[in-house]
């Protein structure tokens, strides 16, 4: 019986597996349905005094009745189908363009969704955004400004932003002095983050209008308009202004903000800085510019000598530019020789192995005359002043005493003014490994009691570098006229050694 019941269910299933294989899949073909798409802000009332900033987030969803969404097209005012562009994102932020010249538009935004297919919403989403244009700001760089007066090199940084976006702002533009057809177009791009610096470089030679190449950035780039390089005019020994202001899509331009400063003339191969302080800056300074003088030099002269020392060092001169580098060392290389005076160790110099670097690069030579004090061997200066050891202890440096040659070249014996009394200051020097000590003086040991006793310790007053292209004095040559012989030493070291010349 329970064979014959298996027999029965296998005739069956038999019978209806066949006539299954006879029937063939009816039905009509379903083709791919175009997805939808939504703005998520379907609508804007908003009357003309509450318009909104060209700079908007815009966001959207797609769906599809068949498939997936696979990314979306946008565009913007021109919607012609060459003018979509395709985006997977779901939003963005769009500076919306505004007519030049206008400010307020109604700009229309339409996407559309599209499928796994690649068939687009032939319908899309869209929406007409009423925009208000926003001015842009510009700002010059306190920080990144000249002084009142500079020489060849003056350099320039500013700030520029819009409310409406970085990305609004098309241009930049600085002019000097002539604010009608002076405008130039100062190149940025996004990575610049709304900053720009540019130097100008003058032949400063002689005065009058003179044309100053433009250098962009810190690493002094050379800008090409239309494969020309940019210049701009300037005036040589006057007063000149610099306008900057910046301008965005719509053609709106940002206010002027504008810096006076004098451009003088480089007369000489050779620069005079003055970094005495005090009331007796002006006296040295002329002492010193006689000796020069007396053998055909007539310097250009910096007075540098503003700030005081605090914290053991003083803060570079605002004399100088803002920007060291390039500006400063820039400026400090068009001279072929600097002579440096200051009444303290710890004022300018200690920035000297800086600012000079492209100076000495240049085949350079400098004088320095500054007096030596007790000063931590790990003073920036001894990486510029080639000075190994100051000598410890108090010393006498009687007047009539003598400071003489060690160097075999050189044959002025000096002595120190009459009237002079006691210095008291002043330290003996030891030279580095490879350079030449060029003269000594008869120091004494000062003991706790102030009496005196004999010294046997080095003596330097005066040393060369191993490179020939610095020498330091460390006594102020103008107290070692004893002898009415200031005018030889100049010739024998700063003419004949460091080739010093007008």
């Amino acid at each position: 019986m329970k064979k014959y019941t298996l027999l029965l269910l296998l005739i069956f299933w038999t019978f209806i597996f066949w006539n299954g294989c006879k029937e063939t899949i009816s039905g009509e073909f379903s083709e791919n349905q175009p997805p939808t798409t939504n703005l998520t802000v379907e609508r804007i009332n908003r009357g003309n005094d509450f318009r909104l900033s060209s700079q908007i987030q815009i966001s959207w969803f797609g769906s599809d009745p068949d498939g997936f969404i696979s990314g979306f097209e946008y565009a913007i005012n021109d919607t012609s189908e060459g003018n979509f562009s395709f985006t997977t994102k779901t939003d963005s932020v769009f500076i919306l363009p505004i007519t030049p010249g206008q400010q307020t538009d109604d700009v229309l935004f339409k996407v559309r969704a599209v499928d796994d297919k690649g068939l687009a919403d032939p319908v899309g989403a869209s929406l007409i955004y009423p925009v208000v244009n926003s001015d842009p700001e510009v700002s010059i760089n306190s920080n990144q400004s000249p002084p009142d007066t500079l020489f060849s090199v003056s350099s320039f940084g500013w700030n520029f932003s819009d409310p409406d976006g970085l990305l609004n702002i098309v241009r930049t533009e600085v002019a000097v002095n002539d604010t009608v057809n002076g405008w130039v177009e100062i190149p940025f791009t996004e990575d610049d983050d709304g900053q720009l610096f540019i130097s100008l470089e003058v032949d400063n030679s002689s005065s009058g209008q003179k044309d100053a190449q433009v250098f962009l950035g810190k690493r002094y780039s050379t800008i090409q308009i239309g494969g020309e390089i940019l210049t701009i005019p300037v005036e040589v020994g006057a007063r000149n202004t610099f306008y900057v202001r910046a301008v965005d899509a719509a053609e709106s331009v940002s206010e002027v903000d504008s810096l006076s400063w004098y451009i003088k003339e480089q007369t000489s191969n050779t620069l005079f800085l003055n970094d005495i302080g005090g009331p007796s800056s002006l006296n040295k300074q002329n002492e010193h510019l006689a000796l020069l003088q007396s053998q055909g030099i007539n310097p250009d002269v910096w007075i540098i000598n503003d700030g005081q020392v605090e914290q053991d060092k003083v803060a570079l001169s605002e004399a100088f530019p803002t920007v060291i580098d390039p500006t400063l060392i820039k400026t400090l290389s068009k001279w072929d020789h600097i002579y440096w005076i200051s009444d303290d160790i710890d004022r300018n110099i200690t920035y000297a192995q800086e600012i000079l670097d492209e100076f000495f690069d240049n085949n350079g030579t400098a004088f320095v005359n500054i007096p030596m004090k007790s000063i931590s061997r790990e003073d920036p200066v001894f990486s510029f002043l080639p000075v190994d050891s100051i000598a410890t202890g108090q010393f006498y440096l009687f007047e009539d005493s003598l400071v003489v040659p060690t160097e075999v070249s050189l044959s002025e014996t000096l002595k120190v003014n009459s009237g002079s009394f006691a210095l008291t200051n002043e330290r003996p020097i030891k030279g580095v490994s490879g350079s030449t000590e060029l003269y000594a003086a008869q120091f004494r040991r000062r003991r706790p009691n102030s009496s005196q006793a004999p010294y046997f310790g080095y003596k330097g007053v005066a040393i060369e570098n191993a490179e020939s292209n610095l020498i330091y004095f460390s006594l102020d040559i103008t107290i070692l006229d004893g002898n009415n012989n200031l005018e030889n030493l100049i010739n024998e070291i700063v003419i004949e050694r460091l080739g010093f010349k007008q």
